[in-house]
């Protein structure tokens, strides 16, 4: 299912929002977006090269013993750091050489790290590959789902996404005292559409004695899935299960016995018309006084955000998207979707382009 364009009649122009600007300001702005294009492929190779890992181990170097440290180009790697630097990924000290800018260690320099994104731009790259087929859907009205992308592709979305749930034990969880609890006591946890296994796998790792079920419509990243929880040896607690797109999950995935119902980046790409279906199934799995942890985006609710710095990478999510037949929503549908199957939310928490959702289902 394509986007649809419901939005349109009750959203004014949105030029009229900006102030004044210039011919050479416009400019400059097309010539920035053409920068981050470029920006992107430094920060790929940058990680692919263990440059960003030699500046985190060595700082502060000079590019030739930058160089040296990791078997590279010395003039190449000159042109890398200067331009990382101009890019504000690195700082320079005349007389020591370069280092990391403020927290880019723990952005591009830590693969466990809460807050990397070290995986983004290689993912980012990878999802450009759509835009060859653009055309065609843009033409045709067709779609190119996510699950029909090849094995390649859906492994980089994988790698990118580890980092979800480690943001989400890290930035919300210690504001959940009781869900913490559960959790450290052997909380029973579903992850609806797990993916290539990332929340579950971390979520047990992190609390010992929690069990966590893992589904999805998708058999290769399941597949995945399944062997990152035998390499870890997690496989007596941790497990996967398949379901069909838009049919009913099987009764012990709906029988209330978990504390913990979560997605990541989920929800925008559940067909609209099964949205609630999907969330009533949520809410039926869960125990009383259970979670539901919606950790997505979520769209403007007003044209006066789709130029929001905080807004705008959720705008851009739906444009790389809108050929999979993804629909992300706003604030106000995602509330009424959790109202509608008796969900109260008790916590809502904005973090970089992401919004965190923690409902809870009442005991009666």
């Amino acid at each position: 299912m394509a986007v649809d364009d419901y939005r349109t009649d009750r959203w004014s122009e949105v030029s009229a929002l900006s102030s004044e600007t210039t011919l050479t300001a416009q400019m400059g702005r097309v010539l920035g977006y053409l920068k981050g294009l470029h920006a992107t492929h430094l920060i790929k190779l940058g990680v692919e090269l263990g440059l960003f890992d030699a500046i985190r181990e060595h700082a502060p170097l000079m590019p030739s013993a930058l160089a040296d440290s990791t078997g590279l180009h010395g003039p190449y790697v000159r042109v890398w750091c200067e331009t990382a630097c101009g890019l504000e990924l690195l700082d320079y000290d005349a007389g020591k050489g370069y280092r990391l800018a403020p927290f880019m260690d723990q952005i591009l320099a830590d693969p466990n790290g809460a807050f990397s994104l070290r995986n983004f731009a290689n993912v980012h790259l990878t999802l450009a590959r759509d835009y060859e087929r653009y055309p065609h859907h843009f033409s045709a009205g067709s779609t190119f789902p996510f699950g029909d992308h090849d094995e390649t592709f859906l492994g980089d979305v994988a790698s990118a996404l580890d980092v979800l749930p480690r943001m989400f034990l890290v930035a919300v969880l210690p504001n959940l005292p009781e869900l913490q609890a559960a959790l450290e006591a052997g909380a029973k946890v579903l992850d609806v559409g797990c993916g290539a296994g990332a929340a579950i796998i971390e979520f047990a790792e992190r609390f010992p004695s929690v069990r966590c079920v893992g589904e999805d419509i998708e058999r290769t990243s399941l597949g995945m899935a399944e062997k990152r929880i035998a390499a870890r040896g997690l496989g007596d607690r941790v497990s996967t299960r398949f379901v069909e797109a838009g049919q009913p999950w099987p009764s012990d995935l709906t029988d209330g016995s978990f504390d913990l119902v979560m997605s990541y980046l989920v929800l925008h790409e559940i067909d609209p018309s099964i949205k609630l279906d999907v969330l009533t199934m949520c809410a039926q799995a869960l125990a009383p006084d259970g979670y539901l942890l919606l950790f997505d985006e979520r769209y403007p609710s007003d044209p006066a955000e789709l130029r929001d710095p905080t807004q705008v990478l959720a705008v851009m999510a739906q444009w790389y998207e809108v050929t999979w037949g993804n629909v992300l929503n706003t604030r106000e549908e995602i509330n009424e979707l959790l109202a509608n199957v008796g969900m109260g939310v008790i916590q809502e928490t904005a973090l970089s382009r992401f919004h965190i959702v923690v409902a809870r289902r009442p005991r009666s």
